[in-house]
């Protein structure tokens, strides 16, 4: 049987519990759309990459969909459309109208030595795009001719694609009669004039990965622990600044739940922890600040924890005056609900991918991964990759203000970190 034929999807299927609030919240300024990107040791060849790209979409067809409307609720059906490599952008995570029939919700750019994978996230999350973007790599590279075993850490293109693979984690790991987690109350946030689409700054501070991890050690911390402390000392001293009201200083951070459970899902499986302060308590010192996140973490992390989140998602899902509305009356409410109990429920986002690891004979063509979550409407928000002993820390902003990148990279200059710092704004 031809490798195609066995791939091909064969019906629709449902959004997963995470992807179901995206599709009402898209608009040319909230796009919906992140991206992850690597750069390699070469000028990228299109052909060679358009032909890895479509071997890729045969071998994980899950993705080769397009987003339908239904009476209650949005749906995903095989897609005949052709997904061709696309030229680079003035700005990254562009508006993509993915509620069109026909409409494949991801694209893939080129630009001198840069690959870049862009997709919606109602399709999947950052492990789910990474190890997409990685299959694609591998198959890229062994195109263009070099020898490269995966290790067992890559998607191959000649492997069938695992069942498991498209499965809804969220419902398979959901467990009834669990007491649901709480909603937040609003937390602070910081404003400031927004750019109009599709103005999408992006400032990127590179820097050693040992020097990061010496200064979060030094609170006993790690470097995600570290880098979300810093944050959110820098929304209080941008708070006083500004003299804005108090109010609790918020950080929302999504956790990749395939660490926490047996799942190989390439869809979304990912739910967010909120560490905070409350600054009508009074000032922070930046040590209290590492030490509660430390200890919050340590506590949320833990799975009973965890499917208290799950048990509020699934069962909001599943609520029945939720599940008989109309989808035509249903986005309007999911936008405005999100707006009172997401959105405004923290003050910024930090994602956190980690290291990433290859294989080691993938190592010398790969030179840098970049890691961009979707634009929010007047929004500050951060994202970090660490490859080859390097950490890069991502803060993106659609609104004119530069306070939060300046504060953030002047604070880790001035604990001796060497930071390098590049953007794309004007």
């Amino acid at each position: 049987m031809d490798i195609r034929e066995a791939h091909e999807p064969q019906q629709e299927f449902r959004l997963d519990n995470a992807a179901k609030i995206f599709p009402s919240l898209l608009t040319k300024q909230q796009t919906t759309i992140f991206r992850l990107s690597a750069n390699i040791d070469k000028a990228v060849n299109i052909r060679i990459l358009q032909e890895s790209l479509s071997a890729m979409l045969v071998r994980c067809p899950y993705y080769k969909v397009h987003l339908r409307k239904g009476l209650f609720w949005y749906y995903l059906e095989p897609c005949d459309s052709e997904a061709r490599i696309e030229a680079e952008s003035r700005y990254p995570c562009l508006y993509l109208p993915y509620k069109k029939p026909g409409v494949l919700p991801f694209r893939v750019l080129a630009y001198q030595n840069r690959i870049a994978f862009e997709i919606a996230h109602f399709i999947t999350d950052g492990t789910g795009a990474l190890n997409f973007l990685n299959g694609l790599l591998l198959e890229y590279l062994r195109r263009r001719g070099e020898k490269i075993d995966p290790e067992g850490r890559i998607i191959e293109c000649t492997d069938p694609p695992d069942p498991k693979e498209g499965e809804d984690s969220f419902r398979i790991h959901y467990e009834k009669g669990v007491p649901q987690a709480k909603q937040l109350p609003p937390a602070l946030q910081l404003g400031g004039k927004q750019e109009k689409p599709p103005i999408f700054h992006v400032t990127e501070g590179r820097m050693e990965s040992a020097d990061l991890k010496r200064e979060a050690s030094r609170y006993g911390a790690t470097i995600g622990e570290f880098i979300t402390a810093l944050l959110i000392d820098v929304a209080q001293e941008v708070m006083a600044r500004r003299k804005l009201k108090p109010r609790p200083i918020r950080i929302s951070i999504p956790i990749n739940l395939r660490k926490v459970y047996p799942s190989i899902t390439m869809r979304n499986f990912a739910l967010s922890v909120e560490p905070e302060i409350d600054p009508r308590l009074g000032d922070f010192q930046f040590g209290d600040i590492v030490a509660k996140v430390h200890h919050f973490m340590k506590m949320e992390l833990d799975q009973r924890m965890i499917k208290r989140q799950l048990a509020r998602n699934i069962e909001g899902e599943k609520n029945p005056f939720v599940r008989i509305t109309p989808l035509l009356f249903k986005d309007p409410l999911l936008r405005h609900f999100y707006g009172i109990f997401g959105r405004k429920a923290f003050t910024l986002s930090f994602s956190n991918l980690g290291r990433i690891q290859i294989p080691e004979q993938m190592k010398p063509f790969i030179k840098a991964y970049q890691f961009l979550p979707p634009p929010l409407k007047q929004s500050v928000n951060a994202t970090s990759v660490a490859y080859a002993g390097k950490t890069s820390l991502f803060i993106t902003s659609t609104v004119q203000d530069r306070s939060v990148e300046r504060l953030v990279y002047t604070r880790l200059r001035k604990m001796g970190i060497r930071v390098s710092v590049t953007t794309n704004r004007r």
